[in-house]
């Protein structure tokens, strides 16, 4: 079960998931759906690393 508390694992199945969700929900055509879906996983993986590297010299305290 240590593989499900790795932070990095669980960001890429929750932008997958999240991804995966709007672009059905919100596309007909399948490959705009495909479109979409990388679109939002990259903006949701690729950025939560980018914004936690901007963030990583800024102590709590």
């Amino acid at each position: 079960m240590t593989f499900f508390r790795n932070h990095i694992v669980l960001m890429f199945l929750y932008a997958v998931a999240t991804a995966a969700f709007f672009a059905l929900l919100w596309k007909d055509e399948k490959r705009e759906q495909i479109r979409l879906f990388v679109l939002i996983f990259c903006s949701l993986f690729f950025g939560g690393i980018a914004l936690a590297w901007l963030m990583y010299p800024f102590p709590l305290h």
